[in-house]
């Protein structure tokens, strides 16, 4: 068996000297630690501006900071979500256990991760969240609180849409006491599903016409956005039904999510005879509406295609067809269509177009047709028999801001608006130029607007430099002789925004002076803003950093860190990452960072391995835009294992303070005891040679 050598058991006491040593100065730099904070009190709260945009119909995911903005840890933290309205239109999901982080380190930050699915038909608002907080101490003291997260959610549609159209009926002319078969589309034009979807025919008696099959209904509970369907409804007619046109209704209800109701009422018109003869007799069908597609702003001009045909054998003269519009809708065309004569079998299409009026709301309007014609025949007056047929098709309409009841119509004047503009860049920095274009339209429709000045005004200074934008080798005045109606003129205007404006969006006034034809004077106002940022700038001194280290012995990094910019650095974040790395010292939440301010940063971390460790150290924040910035710093440490020094001197005990005294006596009684243990050891193996020696 090998013998152990007095110089390796001296070294391996060495190391059981200095382990003991560490271990002890560990203890006693928590105890001091206990002792300056006798009651820890971490604070967890939410990062962020803590709103989010979100659009209907879609999922998202949200990653939202958790600081620690205490000195103390905070420990076993469960982060739980509530929304404050039993009717919020939104599903939240916890993404990667990220609500369940466990421990937040002094200063430090953890990322919650959240999915958000919106639900296609949520009505515009802000919908708030509760996020509780709960966590403990190092002392298993509890604690918690909770922070507001607000969900935006901006609907631009306003209502559902659902249209009755395509009337089809199975026989052109039905025989008393026949049956037929009646077609048409139910159609939901809108986004916004639609609820409790009951197309209804009523008023049937009046023509003596009964429905078969028992329901006179079909109800849809939900009925999906831009779904559409054909409807079938089979009739029968009896010896008292009405010889020549009869009115057939349907009544379409429904609801949108909030419980709003809306009622159509569409008119199909069939006529009966009593022989299958029709010789020496017209039959005008409306066999068509074709209705314009889109949605119709105010005075927008949509256009109706009617198809009109003469299914008997006999020559139809004096057709009229016309238009039956609801209130706020006006023609712009002629309304009314005569037409001499239409030949057996021959089919003609008329033209008719509509728009809304100020007064008119954002829904869908029943626009109807009516048909017009004598038969030949003399009615039990003596007077030329006439038949009328109705048909309607639908007509969107969008108008956000309806004139209201009682408000005066005033004398149409002609207006110059702006109908787009672009500013390039489309965030201005400051101390630097951009082009801003933009397009003037004269929106009237028969008056031309002439002598035009243009001019640019902003009201906004700063302190250094007065008007935020200032012409760049060019004017803010611009001249046009004239725009003629529904026309547009466009122009560029090169501006500089000056170096100290703050970051915010400004408004530049756009005054115009103009003439009609009579020479009559206008003056308006336009306005259009533009986004103006400041360069955001992170200066970062010197860094301190290791260049090799022992396997568990901490490492030291430290800089300063200098906002030589002129904005707010908003989640400023200091990190360690790097292979086989212990970080948790290493990681410093700053939050804001005021221009002009100084912040020290000293953060340690170690490995657990040896071998050389590629380093990274990373300072991420938010500019003014909210974007991101990161920056990286890499370099290598070399590290190794611990190695022991033959001989080494004991130091000489420092001089100790009354707080240290326990733990060094502890230390001056360990090493006592190992130096006796040493004595008896080397005795005994001298006492061992010189035996042998003898022998």
């Amino acid at each position: 068996m090998k013998k152990l050598s007095i110089s390796r058991f001296l070294n391996l006491l060495l190391m059981l000297i200095i382990f003991l040593t560490n271990s002890l100065n560990i203890t006693f730099a928590t105890m001091q630690e206990d002792d300056e904070n006798p009651n820890p009190t971490p604070k967890i709260k939410m990062g962020g501006n803590g709103m989010y945009s979100l659009e209907p119909g879609t999922k998202t995911e949200l990653s939202i900071p958790i600081i620690n903005t205490s000195s103390d840890y905070a420990f076993n933290l469960l982060i739980q979500a509530k929304a404050d309205k039993d009717d919020t239109p939104f599903n939240i999901e916890f993404l990667e256990n990220s609500n369940t982080p466990g421990v937040v380190q002094r200063g430090g930050s953890v990322t919650l991760k959240m999915n958000i699915d919106v639900d296609k038909n949520a009505p515009s608002g802000t919908y708030p969240i509760t996020l509780d907080f709960s966590y403990t101490s190092n002392k298993k003291v509890s604690f918690n609180n909770s922070d507001k997260l607000l969900i935006k959610i901006d609907n631009k549609s306003k209502q559902p849409s659902v249209v009755l159209s395509n009337f089809k009926s199975s026989k052109d002319i039905v025989l008393i006491g026949d049956t037929f078969n009646i077609k048409a589309n139910l159609e939901n034009m809108s986004t916004l599903d639609a609820n409790k979807v009951t197309v209804e025919i009523v008023d049937l008696d009046e023509n003596n016409i009964s429905i078969l099959g028992g329901s006179n209904s079909i109800f849809f509970e939900q009925f999906n956005s831009k779904e559409k369907k054909q409807l079938s409804f089979d009739f029968a007619t009896n010896k008292l039904t009405k010889e020549g046109s009869n009115k057939i209704t349907f009544k379409v209800t429904y609801y949108d999510i909030n419980g709003k109701d809306y009622t159509q009422e569409y008119k199909f018109y069939v006529t009966t005879s009593k022989t299958s003869d029709s010789t020496g007799t017209p039959d005008i069908k409306i066999t068509n509406v074709i209705a314009p597609t889109g949605t119709f702003n105010v005075s927008q001009s949509g256009t109706f295609k009617v198809k009109v045909k003469n299914n008997g054998s006999y020559n139809a003269k004096n057709v009229k067809v016309s238009t039956k519009l609801p209130e706020n809708i006006v023609p712009t065309s002629s309304n009314i269509v005569f037409i001499d004569s239409i030949l057996p079998n021959e089919e003609k299409e008329i033209k008719f177009s509509v728009a809304p009026t100020s007064s008119a709301i954002t829904q869908t309007y029943s626009i109807g047709f009516l048909l017009e014609y004598e038969t030949g025949n003399k009615s039990k007056e003596g007077s030329d028999e006439k038949i009328n047929i109705e048909q309607y098709a639908g007509f969107n309409v969008n108008n956000p801001n309806p004139k209201k009841d009682g408000e005066n119509e005033k004398t149409s004047s002609p207006k110059i608006i702006i109908s787009k503009y672009e500013s390039n860049p489309l965030i201005v920095e400051a101390g630097k130029s951009f082009d801003l274009s933009m397009t003037f339209k004269n929106t009237h429709p028969t008056k031309t607007v002439q002598n035009i000045k243009m001019y640019l005004t902003v009201e906004d200074k700063t302190e250094e430099k007065g008007n935020v934008f200032a012409p760049n080798n060019s004017s803010t005045t611009f001249f046009i002789d004239k725009i003629n109606p529904k026309s547009e003129v466009s122009h560029v205007f090169n501006l500089f925004a000056v170096p100290d404006a703050k970051p915010r969006s400004y408004t530049i006034n756009v005054n115009f002076e103009y003439e009609d034809a009579n020479a009559n004077e206008y003056k308006s106002t336009e306005l259009v803003g533009i986004n103006v940022k400041q360069q955001a700038n992170l200066e970062i001194s010197e860094i301190n950093k290791p260049m090799s280290a022992i396997v568990n012995e901490p490492m030291n990094l430290n800089f300063q860190l200098y906002n030589t910019g002129k904005v707010t650095l908003s989640n400023l974040l200091i990190k360690v990452e790097g292979e086989d790395l212990e970080t948790s010292g290493a990681t410093n939440f700053i939050g804001n960072f005021e221009p002009g301010n100084t912040e020290y940063y000293d953060g340690n971390f170690s490995s657990n391995t040896p071998g050389e460790k590629n380093i990274k150290l990373i300072i991420t924040y938010n500019d003014t835009d909210g974007k991101e910035v990161k920056k990286v710093e890499e370099f290598k440490v070399n590290v190794s294992e611990m190695t022991m020094i033959e001989n080494q001197d004991i130091p000489e005990t420092p001089i100790e303070s009354p707080k240290s005294k326990t733990p060094k006596i502890i230390i001056i009684g360990l090493i006592f005891l190992v130096g006796i243990g040493t004595f008896i050891y080397i005795k005994k193996f001298k006492a061992k040679k010189e035996f042998d020696f003898n022998e």
